[in-house]
């Protein structure tokens, strides 16, 4: 039999052409490519036709819309176009690498299908040194018929003839050129109206990268659409098309922000890693490279606070977070989709998810990885482009670059010494304001400049703990270290400023010595300031000789102050015990008072004490009164039980012999000495007198709920003061017509117990709410703040309390519940 061979039907062009590339704006970049390989200074992309009414009411009619491509590079000879251009696959970037002073982009002989991709016809205008002008003509379509299995790929003839240059102008509208290539692209495939034109824009912004050191002569890509000139004036400058394109976001930072930089040597053999905050280097640090495949690569992170985002959109006129996040360069282009806006090739996303306090994600940072000198041969084993531009293959290179686990790759290595900077350095730079309010202090204030930024922590503060964290921000071992340099002149600064700061803080505590009524409580907090000073100084890293003499200063005025602090207490102390004695011989002078005029007092000159007494002996009446109707009601029903009915009965005895003990104490002239404290635990005594309370009311009536957070104030009180101003409160609540009454308890402080007392009633009138003034006139003798009220129960409860070294303040209605709320604190 005879030998048999492929053939390459004319369909082969599609899948190599406008279906292999997927992405218009990846079409335009290949083509930009290019040009750049041609040694050109520039890239002109000109639109023609796109946005008439024809084409978008009948745009496959009559599609007059075009792109233009033009640049001012090599051209190409018949030859060229013949052997080169139209030899499918064919490359011969893959064995030159470099050319015009320039590391070529385009590697495969798959860009010019972008033509394809584009448009369904394309003219060829060419023109190389000492060559003649050359047109070439090609129909796309004249490939797309599907029913001819016969028709192969080459069986397709084109047109190539030579033209003037006045024809060319003819044809083109064009200006004259010497050398170069123009592409001319028409019957497009899609309508390009505005919004289309500004995403390429965005897309070539990023196209190359601008710290690449080209050695010839800048790359210019410039865009040309007249048809939009009109209706972009009123857009902003970062939404405009017209003009060249700027990278207005890798070009220098026009604010401070922290940053770090990673670069593999060009031999592989170390990694040299800048860490600078705010301007200033942190550290550098050159170490071994354990990445075998790994060389001639530099990773650019830079860590935006709120602060550095605002700053971000007012110099780009867009959000950080719309522009994108850490983009991939090779050879000095940028590789889509790689960075683009929501995708987080990187997995930094995903990683913030598992810990997001602890993470950066992609809204936090930006920056670029750039990798050199990559051969793009699929014999080498090297970073590799897929055909289609859709990314680069996943391969091992690609994997130590990139991998997010540990072992990390290069780019989570460097990465992590950033976020644990970031996080356990400088602690997220947490500012003062919310995000939104930065950015628009930032953006509207036109004189606003990096000193009015407000932070939580001051600058000292945060670069002292900057320092003393370096290590572990650096983690790594001894023996891979070449060598490691730390910011000396941010460590002298940083000894300046404390030194500053004690200085001002012993200015301040001898300044405030000279005050001779200052309290031992005061000079203590004074001892403690200094105390925490000398921690300071102690603490901090590379003492200078100043530092050393404020350490003197310090110890000196230790001991100035610990003097003044034994003279003041031994004169407070017998101040207290001289006040002491003469409350004690007050009290008996009064107590002795009492004796003998309590009983010739009539009931309108009765003492406070004895007007909360007989305040309690109606609350304590009006209950067993209602605890009979109660009785009565159930007797006269039928619906008691013999439990029900003990129960009762249990309660009125109990409210009845409150008031016998209530009505002897009133009527003894020594009534006062009665009331004499006895040590007991003030929670569990509360706890005790509610549950007699809740025997008393059935659940429907009046539910109580103690909540005692296992708190507890063991103190010598007068049991009665309490249980009067239990009463009183319990009282209150009945009248505002609670049907639930919460005591909850707490220690805030040892030998401190603090009581909330709430009801779900109809709470204080709006009256005793407007301010500080207004809730304290309720404690006031004959103020009632219910109806029938005498206006002296919240009076009896507030001189109970005063007994026990208690106070009590309204704090408002639907504080805990729905009705009032009062806090009490005994000490």
């Amino acid at each position: 039999m005879a030998k048999v061979r492929f053939r390459t039907n004319v369909l082969l062009k599609s899948i190599i052409g406008k279906d292999l590339i997927t992405d218009d704006n990846i079409a335009v970049l290949e083509l930009v490519k290019n040009s750049f390989d041609a040694g050109s200074n520039e890239a002109k992309i000109i639109f023609k036709n796109v946005i008439t009414e024809q084409s978008i009411k009948n745009y496959k009619k009559h599609n007059e819309s075009k792109i233009i491509l033009r640049d001012t590079g090599s051209g190409m000879s018949e030859y060229d176009l013949i052997n080169k251009w139209l030899n499918i696959a064919y490359s011969e970037k893959k064995s030159k690498k470099e050319e015009f002073n320039r590391q070529l982009a385009g590697n495969k002989g798959v860009g010019r299908f972008s033509c394809d991709r584009l448009g369904k016809s394309l003219i060829i205008y060419t023109k190389k040194t000492d060559q003649p002008l050359l047109k070439l003509s090609i129909d796309w379509t004249e490939f797309e018929k599907i029913d001819d299995i016969e028709r192969n790929i080459q069986d397709v003839d084109f047109e190539l003839e030579e033209i003037t240059i006045e024809q060319y102008i003819r044809e083109t509208q064009l200006e004259k050129f010497e050398t170069g290539t123009t592409l001319f692209i028409s019957n497009l495939r899609e309508v390009w109206g505005l919004p289309k034109i500004q995403s390429l824009k965005r897309q070539l912004e990023r196209f190359i990268n601008p710290n690449q050191n080209f050695e010839a002569e800048s790359f210019d890509v410039i865009i040309e659409a007249e048809e939009f000139k009109r209706a972009e004036l009123k857009l902003p400058e970062s939404e405009r098309v017209n003009g060249t394109v700027k990278n207005r976001i890798f070009t220098k930072l026009d604010f401070k922000a922290t940053y770090i930089k990673a670069t593999v040597s060009k031999d592989g053999q170390n990694i040299k890693t800048v860490l600078r905050d705010r301007g200033k280097e942190i550290f550098t640090l050159i170490e071994n490279n354990p990445f075998q495949l790994l060389k001639d690569i530099e990773i650019h992170i830079y860590y935006l606070n709120p602060y550095s985002k605002a700053y971000f959109k007012r110099q780009t006129g867009i959000r950080s977070v719309d522009f994108g996040s850490i983009f991939l360069f090779i050879n000095g282009f940028r590789i889509p989709p790689y960075g683009d806006q929501g995708n987080d090739w990187l997995g930094m996303e995903l990683r913030k998810g598992q810990g997001y306090n602890r993470f950066l994600g992609t809204r936090e940072v930006i920056g670029r990885i750039e990798i050199n000198g990559v051969e793009f041969d699929e014999d080498e084993d090297d970073f590799f482009i897929i055909s289609n531009r859709s990314g680069v293959d996943n391969n091992k290179h690609f994997e130590q670059l990139t991998k997010n686990d540990s072992p990390y790759g290069l780019y989570f290595k460097t990465f992590r010494r950033l976020e644990r900077f970031v996080v356990e350095g400088i602690k997220w730079d947490s500012s003062v304001l919310k995000d939104t309010a930065i950015e628009k202090k930032v953006l509207n204030d036109k004189n606003w400049n990096e000193s009015k930024e407000e932070y939580r922590e001051d600058y000292l503060t945060r670069n002292k703990r900057v320092i003393s964290v370096i290590e572990k921000i650096i983690n790594i071992k001894s023996d891979d270290i070449v060598s490691l340099s730390i910011n000396k002149d941010l460590v002298s600064e940083l000894a300046d400023e404390q030194a500053k700061k004690a200085k001002a803080e012993i200015n301040s505590i001898v300044g405030q010595l000279t005050n001779k009524t200052l309290t031992s409580e005061q000079i203590s907090e004074l001892l403690n300031d200094l105390k925490i000073s000398e921690a300071e100084i102690e603490n901090f890293p590379g003492q200078q000789s100043q530092i050393e003499n404020l350490k003197k200063e310090q110890t000196k005025l230790k001991l100035e102050l610990q003097k003044k602090f034994d003279e003041t207490k031994e004169l407070e102390d017998e101040a207290t015990r001289l006040e002491e004695e003469a409350k004690r011989l007050q009290e008996e002078l009064e107590l002795e008072k009492e004796k003998n005029t309590y009983l010739k007092t009539s009931s309108r000159t009765l003492t406070e004490d004895a007007k909360g007494l007989v305040h309690n002996i109606k609350i304590t009446s009006r209950k067993i009164s209602s605890s009979v109707d109660n009785l009565y009601d159930k007797i006269l029903n039928d619906k008691y039980t013999k439990n029900s009915l003990l129960k009762s009965l249990g309660a009125i005895k109990f409210q009845s012999e409150k008031a016998n003990k209530i009505s002897k104490i009133i009527t003894r002239s020594n009534f006062k000495a009665d009331r004499n404290a006895q040590i007991a635990d003030v929670v569990l005594y509360i706890k005790q007198y509610i549950d007699i309370y809740s025997d008393i009311y059935p659940r429907n009536e009046l539910d109580f709920n103690v909540i005692d957070n296992e708190s507890s104030l063991t103190k010598k009180f007068s049991v009665l003061d309490m249980s009067v101003v239990l009463d009183d409160l319990i009282s209150n609540s009945e009248k505002a017509g609670a049907s639930k009454i919460e005591i909850e308890m707490t220690n805030p402080k040892e030998q401190e117990l603090k009581v909330l007392f709430s009801d779900d009633g109809k709470g204080v009138e709006k009256k005793f709410l407007e301010n500080e003034k207004a809730k304290n006139k309720i404690f006031e003798l004959g103020v009632t703040t219910t109806n029938g009220g005498s206006g002296i129960g919240l009076n009896s409860v507030r001189e109970g309390l005063k007994s026990m070294n208690g106070t009590i303040n309204l704090l408002g209605n639907n504080i805990k519940l729905k009705g009032a709320c009062f806090e009490i604190v005994i000490k």
